[in-house]
C-alpha cells in the first residue's frame, strides 16, 4: 500500500472508534490467544512426556531468534516512518519492519501445534492470518511484511520438524 492507502485506511478506522477498539482487540487478543494455546500445549506435551515436547519448544524458538536476526539485518522501516503515516496504535519502533515478528512467531507456533494435535494447529494458523491482517491495518507493518513473516515462520518451522524426523529416524537405525 502506499501512503495514500494507508492514509485512507487510518482514517478510516479513527472515524469509528468502536471498529478501532475492535481492532485493537482483535489485535491483542489473537496474539494472547497464540501464546496462551502454545503454552498450553507445552504444558499438556510435558505433562503426558510426550517426546514432541522438545521439537515444540525448540523450533519456535529457534525460528524467533533466526527471525529476529534477519529482521535486525533488513532494517526496513516501518510504514508509519517511510510514509509519515501515524499508526493506529502508539509504536516507536522506526525499523525493523520485515519481516514481522508477530506473524513469523505466530505461523512457528501454529506449526509446532499442526504437528502435536492438527485442530489446534490450524485454529493457531487462523489467528496468524488475523494477526497479520491487524498489523497491516493499524499500519504498522506493510502487506509484505507480513506475508514474509508468515512463510519465514511457516518454512524455518517445516524445516524444523523435518530435521527433528530424520534425526529421529537416524538415531533408530
Amino acid at each position: 500500500m502506499d501512503a495514500r492507502r494507508y492514509r485512507a485506511v487510518m482514517g478510516w478506522f479513527r472515524a469509528r472508534p468502536a471498529a478501532r477498539r475492535a481492532l485493537y482487540l482483535l489485535s491483542r487478543g489473537a496474539v494472547a490467544a497464540v501464546y496462551v494455546a502454545y503454552i498450553g500445549l507445552l504444558l499438556v506435551l510435558a505433562a503426558w512426556r510426550q517426546p514432541a515436547f522438545w521439537p515444540a519448544a525448540v523450533i519456535p524458538a529457534l525460528t524467533f531468534w533466526a527471525g529476529t536476526a534477519l529482521r535486525a539485518a533488513i532494517d526496513r522501516p516501518r510504514p508509519y516512518t517511510a510514509l509519515g503515516c501515524q499508526p493506529l496504535f502508539p509504536k516507536e519502533e522506526a525499523g525493523r519492519s520485515m519481516p514481522s515478528r508477530h506473524c513469523f512467531s505466530a505461523a512457528a507456533i501454529a506449526v509446532a501445534a499442526w504437528h502435536c494435535c492438527p485442530p489446534l494447529g490450524m485454529l493457531l494458523a487462523a489467528l496468524a492470518v488475523l494477526i497479520a491482517l491487524s498489523r497491516v491495518l493499524s499500519g504498522v507493518h506493510y502487506i509484505s511484511d507480513v506475508v514474509a513473516g508468515l512463510a519465514f515462520g511457516c518454512g524455518c518451522a517445516l524445516v524444523g520438524w523435518q530435521v527433528y524426523a530424520l534425526a529421529v529416524q537416524a538415531l533408530a537405525r
